[in-house]
């Protein structure tokens, strides 16, 4: 590898520094520590630097960490466990990606797809271990009195805004299929312990149950009925994947949440005209400036946008936590 320039060096220290700031610091003040700790760390700072460029990310080094069995704590207490593990944390880091597999981000993408009529295929493009591909099998509550899907399902809770458009039903999910570049199986054993450990910490610095509890009953789920997950580029797989959910269903729909950014910008400008190109119904959730198209001047720099077929229609939480129309913010 060649060596890290000062600049791609300083880079990094920034990075990490509005990582903390922009995301952690809202949800996760702990991980923030942890990323102002690293890029006051010249020794720690360093050997992050010697990763592979998408290797270098918070979320990434902190999940390998945690399965390395560094401790959630300050990190006065926790510096010492990243130096001393350092080399699991660096082997974890390399054989693994940023497979964040919430299914709470469903209560926020069924928004946009309304009162769809007729079966669907649903595809998930960066599926990770399938976890989003079953929104037909949770209820949800966007609020006092907004529920969908039955009473004995498992239950979804989001903060969802006056204007939010609860649909009337769930869709009629026929074929579920995804595209990863290495999906996880909900059969195996690691899944469930790597999915866990991209978990943030909660407010208190604490493993977040809830979270946790979300994703045991979403792989329980998957491993009832397996979902086609292909094993691939999206860039190059997901048309025959389309292709596919087509011959089994009215309407596909594509969706995706916090994929797009692992894109460079023209590789992200051919995957909106392929979605332009197909009939699908397609639903993004990235990032304010990660989709080509209309602006949403409305979000602020820390949330994710909602839309349907390019438009925007709502400002989210990365995490689905909540969701914000945009007539309610406009």
């Amino acid at each position: 590898m060649e060596p890290i320039t000062a600049a791609a060096y300083a880079d990094l220290r920034r990075r990490y520094r509005r990582w903390a700031e922009i995301e952690a610091d809202p949800v996760s003040p702990l991980y923030a520590e942890w990323a102002r700790g690293i890029a006051d760390d010249e020794e720690l700072l360093s050997r992050v630097a010697e990763l592979e460029g998408g290797k270098r990310q918070p979320n990434l080094v902190f999940a390998s960490a945690r399965m390395a069995g560094v401790p959630l704590a300050p990190w006065a207490s926790a510096r010492d466990a990243f130096e001393a593990n350092w080399l699991a944390i660096r082997a974890a880091a390399l054989s693994r990606g940023t497979q964040t597999n919430e299914p709470l981000r469903m209560a926020t993408l069924l928004p946009a797809l309304g009162d769809i009529a007729g079966t669907v295929a649903l595809v998930e493009v960066g599926a990770s271990a399938g976890l989003c591909l079953y929104p037909d099998r949770w209820r949800y509550r966007f609020g006092p009195g907004r529920y969908l899907g039955a009473s004995d399902r498992p239950l979804l809770e989001t903060k969802a805004s006056a204007s939010v458009p609860v649909p009337g039903a769930l869709p009629r999910i026929t074929w579920r299929g995804g595209v990863d570049l290495r999906p996880l199986s909900p059969d195996d054993a690691e899944t469930k312990d790597w999915l866990e450990a991209l978990i943030w910490p909660d407010a208190h610095g604490r493993v977040d149950g809830e979270r946790v509890d979300r994703v045991r009953t979403g792989i329980a789920i998957a491993r009832r009925e397996p979902a086609h997950l292909v094993a691939g580029d999206l860039r190059t797989e997901s048309r025959a994947v389309i292709e596919e959910a087509a011959r089994h269903a009215d309407r596909v729909v594509v969706w995706h949440s916090a994929v797009l950014a692992y894109l460079g910008a023209s590789d992200r400008a051919a995957f909106v005209n392929l979605m332009g190109e197909l009939d699908v119904t397609w639903v993004s959730n990235e990032g304010g400036s990660v989709v080509p198209g209309e602006d949403a001047p409305w979000a602020s720099p820390s949330d994710f946008v909602l839309r349907r077929n390019g438009i925007p229609l709502a400002a989210t939480h990365p995490h689905g936590r909540s969701i914000t129309w945009r007539d309610d913010l406009v």
